[in-house]
């Protein structure tokens, strides 16, 4: 339980617009688990996110989330939408309130880190925390990450954070959901003087929950979620093409297919077409073409005995996955081994092998057996070939054991009350 009842905690989280994407579950699990230690939380999100009316949902904001990422690498851009996102949070805090005890900002893209730094200086002493997915150089885009454009603008966003809080004398804490984002970060958060960020839970998919275990023939998942190329869309539907083409590779038979799509538009005529023909000619091809929840995604993941997670290297070279760290954890928590194929280079090479899984990349991503890579992942997988178990067993279990909520809940616990100093 926090240190007193019912103090009132804001979460900021300019991005939430919807059902769809990670900020949906992740502010629920943070609603839920803040609750229970007696936080008052309300959530300040995007207008769009009105629609989902719950009673804790301030949706004041407007124009403040994932815009045109080529405000995040120009100074004069993020200045703007950063005056953009404090003048509406200025706003909100203008209404006579009880007073925040507690800010909380997660995926935070450096603009917003800005926007929060000018809010800050104008408030009251209060614990605040932050958590940073996105690497300091993100763009969002599909070229390689790394720009130094955004990560200039990271830099000016930390020292202000920095003088905001020296000068209204709040305690921050900021943490990270991987080591490659926290050797990314270090330089950066040493060089404005603020304290050393630490790792915690991952925020998508991770939290140690039950997860049944699966039933029925084992499945090897083709891909899960929107139709975006970097994160393989045209490979997964390579891979389709492939196994109705050459038919399924005798080491494969006996395994169900999965395929998730959900995405705002309509499928190309092609591509539905492919899909279908599929449903109709491979033996256990499913297909699922609408949002499933967080635990069903879960219940299904842990049924892929191997997962084809094709990203592009060049634009995850620094970025986390959401998807990488769900399947993980859906096959920790079912007590299963996880095996990915993709491709190599990037974060999600790094990761996955850091968190125990198999790895094996194409031998060549434009011209690929994806079957092929399958069912060498598969047979690796089989024979238990997988990282040592010990070697990073301490990593695993913080980024996959435990729910980003219940740890964000232990920090404030921890941190000192910045309006109880003497």
């Amino acid at each position: 339980m926090s240190d007193e009842p019912n103090r009132r905690l804001v979460v900021l989280d300019p991005a939430w617009g919807g059902s769809v994407g990670h900020h949906h579950d992740l502010n629920l699990q943070l609603q839920l688990e803040l609750s229970r230690a007696q936080w008052q939380v309300e959530v300040w999100a995007d207008q769009a996110a009105a629609e989902l009316a719950l009673p804790w949902l301030r949706p004041h904001l407007h124009g403040c989330g994932y815009l045109d990422p080529r405000h995040w690498c120009d100074a004069a851009g993020s200045m703007h939408l950063a005056r953009r996102l404090a003048e509406q949070l200025e706003l909100c805090i203008g209404q006579p309130m009880q007073p925040v005890a507690a800010w909380l900002m997660h995926t935070a893209l450096p603009f917003q880190l800005l926007g929060l730094a000018r809010m800050l200086y104008k408030q009251p002493a209060a614990k605040v925390l932050i958590s940073l997915m996105f690497a300091p150089g993100e763009t969002l885009g599909l070229a390689a990450v790394g720009d130094d454009a955004a990560i200039a603008n990271s830099r000016q966003a930390l020292a202000a954070l920095a003088e905001a809080c020296r000068s209204q004398g709040h305690q921050l804490w900021i943490g990270l959901p991987s080591r490659q984002q926290l050797e990314l970060w270090a330089p950066l958060i040493n060089a404005a003087g603020l304290p050393a960020a630490e790792l915690h839970p991952a925020v998508v998919g991770a939290g140690g929950a039950p997860v049944p275990s699966p039933k029925g023939a084992p499945k090897l998942l083709l891909h899960w979620g929107d139709r975006k190329q970097a994160k393989g869309w045209h490979h997964s539907l390579v891979a389709v093409d492939q196994l109705l083409d050459q038919g399924v590779p005798n080491e494969l038979r006996g395994h169900g297919w999965l395929f998730h799509v959900n995405c705002h538009e309509p499928l190309p005529a092609s591509e539905r077409q492919l899909l279908e023909r599929a449903e109709r000619q491979l033996i256990g091809f499913q297909l699922l073409r609408e949002a499933v929840p967080h635990k069903q995604m879960l219940m299904r993941l842990a049924g892929c005995s191997v997962a084809l997670l094709p990203y592009c290297p060049e634009a995850y070279s620094e970025r986390s996955s959401g998807m990488l760290w769900s399947y993980a954890s859906a096959r920790r928590a079912v007590g299963l081994p996880g095996a990915v194929g993709g491709i190599a280079g990037g974060w999600l090479e790094r990761e996955a092998k850091e968190l125990g899984l198999i790895w094996l990349s194409a031998e060549d991503s434009k011209n690929n057996n994806w079957p092929e890579l399958l069912t060498r992942v598969l047979n690796q997988s089989s024979q238990g070939l997988q990282s040592p178990p010990g070697k990073n067993r301490e990593y695993t279990d913080l980024i996959l054991g435990g729910s980003f909520g219940e740890y964000i809940s232990q920090v404030l616990r921890e941190t000192p009350d910045p309006q109880k100093r003497s």
